[in-house]
């Protein structure tokens, strides 16, 4: 199927190439290779470990993984047609490994304000940084690292956009995308009347982007949003996101029962971000997580994982990882504070820029720091040391994930 989508996308470039031999063309590739070494404290007594490792013999405190990441990207432009690619692997050993296709796609530009797009592509809807409540189409983003390249959506796309010269408007949009169905006969049939559409509008307006977006779905959700960001002055951003998903499901351990409702659901982020003389970058947000659990949920949450492990039945293990296929994610519960600060070249330290971060839990008090070490000392290479530290009790979030925690160390070389 991947080769067939790839054929279908190349085919038109080639043809357009072919039949205007005197158009300006531009091929270009680039990539990187990730090699990455990460030590684990893992966290033996907490319910999520003794799940996880229940058919494994006891093991040391200390884990270990090594990993290659290779990604190669490719991007052919002939005027009004291109085809983009990005490609991912990921390498433990010989039997385990594994290859994504985060972006494949076609585009055709009919006239300078509009373009189509069709294929499998990464979206970017909304203004925060660690979180997107009004990412209706976008993969879902990891707080611990947002910038993180991620596997699209299968699409289909029309966008157009319009400037004025107005000195209250400067610029329009609007971009329509259908989503096919998720394949269920056979991996490659979907019924068609679960196809879903999104639609987003944006604007320029008065200098401040504001963008509306909605989602429409018949067997998953329908959802509203919009998001604004304006620069107060030069180094200072403020932007905010608001997402009405309605009668959507959440699921929550009621009397040691998977219970899942459909409720009216209202997610929210508010930030800003602001750059210092020194050429230092710091981001705020607080994100608030409507179907998040609250404190007394996610407690009867995790004391249901501990009950089916302490039970050393093999089945009961078998049904609470199902369970747990419906409380995924970095942030299960409902408030969240993120904060991280970039610092390039402190002291007159040339080819090192720290950032740090932290993620706090505002419902438990549980909370996790972490700064990445990054070092560059020629164009195409860097290295970063990642050490991460998870504090809070044993019943919160943080407090009671798989790891206490974690030291990563990455060389990346660029081409």
């Amino acid at each position: 199927m991947r080769s067939l989508l790839i054929w279908i996308f190349l085919v038109p470039v080639v043809t357009n190439a072919q039949d205007a031999p005197s158009e300006e063309k531009k091929l270009e590739w680039n990539g990187n290779l990730d090699a990455k070494y990460t030590v684990f404290h893992m966290a033996q007594s907490s319910a999520l470990y003794r799940l996880q490792f229940f058919n494994f013999p006891p093991s040391s405190a200390y884990l270990s993984q090594y990993r290659i990441e290779p990604y190669l990207n490719a991007d052919y432009q002939a005027r009004d047609v291109g085809f983009h690619l990005k490609t991912h692997a990921t390498y433990f050993s010989d039997d385990n490994a594994a290859f994504d296709l985060f972006e494949a796609y076609g585009s055709f530009s009919p006239s300078v304000s509009s373009v189509i797009q069709a294929g499998k592509r990464v979206f970017t809807w909304g203004k925060g940084y660690a979180f997107n409540p009004v990412g209706f189409v976008n993969p879902v983003k990891d707080p611990e690292n947002p910038e993180l390249a991620q596997a699209g959506l299968l699409s289909a796309s029309f966008e157009y956009v319009k400037s004025f010269s107005s000195p209250q408007l400067q610029t329009l949009s609007l971009l329509l995308v259908v989503i096919p169905p998720t394949p269920d006969f056979l991996n490659r049939y979907g019924e068609a009347e679960n196809t879903a559409f999104a639609v987003k509008a944006s604007a320029l307006l008065w200098d401040t982007d504001i963008d509306v977006m909605g989602f429409y779905s018949k067997d998953d959700q329908q959802r509203i949003g919009f998001d604004i960001s304006r620069n107060l002055r030069e180094n200072v951003e403020v932007h905010a996101e608001m997402s009405y998903n309605q009668s959507a499901f959440r699921y929550s351990i009621v009397n040691g029962n998977l219970s899942g409702v459909r409720q009216d659901q209202v997610s929210y982020l508010i930030g800003f971000r602001y750059l210092h003389e020194s050429n230092s970058t710091l981001i705020a947000e607080y994100y608030h997580n409507g179907p998040g659990l609250n404190r007394g949920e996610y407690e009867a949450y995790l004391s249901f994982l501990t009950n089916a492990v302490n039970s050393g039945n093999g089945t009961i293990v078998q049904q609470a990882l199902g369970v747990q296929n419906h409380f995924r994610g970095n942030t299960l519960m409902r408030d969240y504070v993120y904060t991280k600060l970039i610092v390039p070249e402190p002291f007159d330290l040339l080819y090192f820029t720290p950032s740090f971060y932290s993620i706090y839990n505002i419902n438990d008090g549980s909370f996790l720091i972490s700064a990445s070490l990054g070092y560059k000392p020629a164009t195409n290479v860097e290295f970063i040391l990642w050490p991460t530290v998870l504090v809070g009790t044993r019943t919160s979030e943080f407090g009671g994930r798989i790891v206490h925690e974690r030291i990563e160390a990455w060389m990346r070389v660029f081409f």
